[in-house]
């Protein structure tokens, strides 16, 4: 049961990431295209057992864009996001290796 709710939480939040992603480009193709890719990852990531690695890079995201929204611009807002998920991601796999090896 706790890996189904893995694979929704990974669904949902990956989903609206990608839906957000084509509201921030005013795009519905985007919003669709990205959200259906972004449900079929974090399924399969939440399958993995990665609920933890997914909130940490959201956060990431969060905190990237809110960094660079005070830019006033849309790509550098889409560009902070961004890279705020992938360095969360990469902290988030460090987390996960040195927590595994106490």
């Amino acid at each position: 049961m706790k890996n189904k709710n893995n694979i929704y939480l990974g669904m949902f939040l990956l989903g609206m990431t990608g839906v957000l992603i084509g509201v921030v480009l005013e795009s519905p193709t985007a919003s669709l295209a990205a959200g259906a890719i972004g449900t079929l990852i974090g399924g399969f990531v939440g399958w993995l057992g990665g609920k933890r690695y997914l909130v940490i890079i959201c956060l990431g995201a969060l905190i990237g864009a809110a960094i660079g929204y005070q830019a006033g611009d849309k790509d550098i807002l889409i560009m902070a996001a961004g890279s705020g998920a992938a360095i969360s991601g990469f902290v988030a796999n460090f987390m996960e290796l040195f927590r595994k090896k106490h």
